[in-house]
């Protein structure tokens, strides 16, 4: 399939997840098969005022490519500013967040919010297209609740005003992460525009691409489900399940990589939040958890890592880790 100007041969995309997707974690899924990634979400206010937090999400490997930037904003002129300044940056697109269901983001007029807002969010996506010629795609959720499911709507006025690519999560804001997914939506949306539209949520296994593919679906998001299990990819693609050993060297890498981005002692607490995912399911899991999250300082936590998977590896060679939890 064709997007943002590119070719992909599997249409695996690696979602934007506040908190986790930051290039290390990036570059390790594009190694196990993802061929597109999307950065954390970055504030337009932020990036237009010069925060230094928010600037630093831009900074990546030359690598790390293609890439695409998501914004969040409430002011169509202030996306349409915070579009201009990232455009030159060498990033394949711009990806306009009308999804997010976190309170702080929608209590500011932001992500889900904006579906509320039909006028707005059309006003939103208008002057980010019209202010870059990069390919500019919107990720949004069904609606905002069941008595508001809007997303086809949106969508035809998005493919009006010459948004390139929809992203559909199938449930509502106030599903959040809950509830059996509202799939009839991305079947409807593809039977009434023309767009690319990609599946994004609760994809965990090739069946969930055939039935997906079988919707319309064009491409397929994985999020969470990649938390911990970057090669959740290759496994998609009809590849194997990683190794003990591939397991080990991935969790390793990622703390390495973690630390050169945050510093030594922020790269081992903000790995915290894999350590769970990378062991989930393995022997001994559950003691070598919090152990693990008590450690500051990398080396140890290294050794700390080594010895678990050699305990795991010599009680049980071919154990495999439970699937990922569900919700994206």
């Amino acid at each position: 399939m064709r997007a943002y100007n590119l070719d992909f041969t599997s249409g695996l995309f690696l979602a934007p997840l506040s908190g986790y997707t930051s290039w290390p974690m990036r570059m390790l899924c594009r190694e196990y098969g993802a061929e597109l990634a999307y950065t954390e979400m970055i504030s337009a206010a932020g990036l237009t005022r010069n925060t230094m937090n928010t600037a630093k999400i831009l900074h990546r490997p030359a690598c790390d490519t293609p890439l695409i930037a998501q914004i969040f904003s409430a002011s169509p002129e202030e996306a349409s500013l915070a579009a201009r300044m990232i455009e030159d940056q060498g990033f394949a697109g711009i990806d306009i967040n009308m999804g997010c269901p976190v309170k702080k983001i929608v209590s500011r007029g932001a992500g889900s919010a904006l579906m509320t807002d039909p006028e707005r969010a059309c006003a939103m996506a208008e002057a980010v297209v019209k202010s870059v010629k990069l390919p500019v795609s919107v990720k949004m959720r069904s609606g905002w609740d069941t008595s508001t499911l809007n997303a086809v709507e949106l969508a035809q006025a998005f493919e009006k005003i010459g948004v390139d690519i929809l992203i559909l999560h199938p449930r509502t804001r106030a599903d959040m992460y809950r509830g059996s997914p509202r799939w009839e939506v991305l079947r409807e949306m593809k039977q009434t525009v023309g767009l690319p539209v990609v599946a994004s949520g609760d994809i965990r296994t090739a069946s969930d691409l055939a039935a997906l593919s079988e919707l319309g679906a064009d491409a397929f998001m994985v999020g969470r489900g990649a938390v911990g299990r970057p090669w959740i990819f290759r496994e998609l693609s009809g590849g194997p399940a990683a190794t003990l050993a591939e397991r080990k060297e991935t969790i390793l890498r990622h703390l390495d990589m973690l630390c050169s981005l945050l510093g030594k002692t922020r790269g081992v607490r903000h790995m915290r939040k894999f350590i769970s995912s990378y062991v989930k399911g393995l022997h001994g899991a559950s003691h070598f958890r919090p152990l693990a999250c008590t450690i500051d300082d990398p080396e140890q936590l290294k050794k700390s890592i080594c010895e678990y998977f050699a305990g795991v590896e010599a009680l049980d060679p071919d154990s495999e880790p439970s699937p990922a939890d569900p919700g994206e």
